[in-house]
């Protein structure tokens, strides 16, 4: 008889914090329902090798990328499974585009394997696994993804303390564009980390930035959307001074401001990834989503920022 176990999760958008946030300063990330993890683990007949169906990656689980061999090995030893595994994913969360996608695969293959387990799983022992698994993808992640889909709400995150915060209400709308870059959020957090250490100017940067994520939470309580636009557009020229955008990003970013958009930035680790952009009503949120699109990027979704 075959054993399941089925577990899923959403994405994350950091809405600002990004990079300021591995250095204590605070962080604001919402949940991206429109990014979806689903997995499902099924027992195998002895004999045979586990193994994993995915977008990224099929085959024999020894030859898996190491994040999801590394996790999936510690669920087999841990919890002393003894029959091979079927590990089915199934993402329409891109990876390496800053949008929580290691984080959401983590929470989602935890629940799916504690569920195979018929186990009893608690936000907290998730929490633990998942920021376990996330420091073999990232090195040295904030947390900030796993706490953010763990939770499922908009969150403050400051030095691994969350503080669940109401959900958006403001009266405008969010392009999320997938650039089509491959970023990675472990190198971009080294060199800014090695850019500070260098130089103890960009340690202002670092601040202003933390500065910024408390005027955005206050434009979010004063339901102020043209005063998180402006906020977005400062912490952007933040991000630029620590090398972490990237040209298609500058490209998008302009293209966005020609066909009406109030502001944009990066979010998550940058140099490609994805990205923000603000508009004010719906009808230029889907004309600058052609406009990306026609400009190469490679998804596009638009978000309500109200409720």
């Amino acid at each position: 008889m075959v054993r399941r176990g089925y577990g899923e999760s959403n994405g994350k958008i950091i809405l600002i914090g990004e990079h300021a946030v591995t250095f204590g300063q605070p962080a604001i990330a919402i949940p991206f329902t429109s990014g979806k993890v689903k997995v499902l683990i099924e027992s195998l007949e002895k004999g045979n090798y586990s193994a994993i169906q995915s977008d990224v990656y099929d085959g024999p689980l020894y030859d898996a990328p190491d994040h999801l061999k590394s996790l999936i090995t510690h669920f087999v030893e841990s919890k002393h499974v003894e029959e091979p595994l079927l590990i089915k994913i199934q993402a329409n969360l891109p990876p390496s585009r800053g949008l929580g996608s290691s984080a959401a695969v983590a929470v989602a293959f935890i629940r799916a394997s504690y569920d195979y387990l018929e186990l009893p799983l608690s936000d907290k022992e998730l929490l633990e696994n998942a920021d376990w698994a996330e420091r073999i993808a990232h090195g040295k992640p904030s947390g900030i993804d796993t706490k953010t889909i763990v939770t499922n709400q908009p969150v403050w995150y400051q030095k691994g303390e969350v503080e669940i915060l109401k959900s958006l209400d403001l009266d405008g709308y969010m392009v999320v564009i997938d650039t089509g870059v491959k970023g990675s959020t472990k190198q971009a957090v080294e060199d800014v980390h090695r850019l500070c250490d260098n130089d103890e100017s960009y340690m202002n940067v670092i601040e202003h930035i933390g500065s910024l994520v408390y005027l955005a939470s206050d434009a979010i309580n004063h339901h102020s959307f043209d005063q998180l636009a402006n906020i977005f557009n400062q912490c952007q020229d933040d991000l630029r001074t620590l090398t972490v955008s990237h040209d298609k990003i500058e490209t998008l970013l302009e293209i966005g401001r020609q066909h009406g958009a109030v502001a944009g930035k990066l979010t998550g680790g940058g140099r490609g990834g994805s990205m923000l952009i603000l508009t004010k009503e719906e009808v230029t949120a889907k004309t600058i989503v052609a406009a990306a699109e026609k400009a190469g990027a490679q998804h596009t979704w638009i978000e309500k920022l109200g409720g």
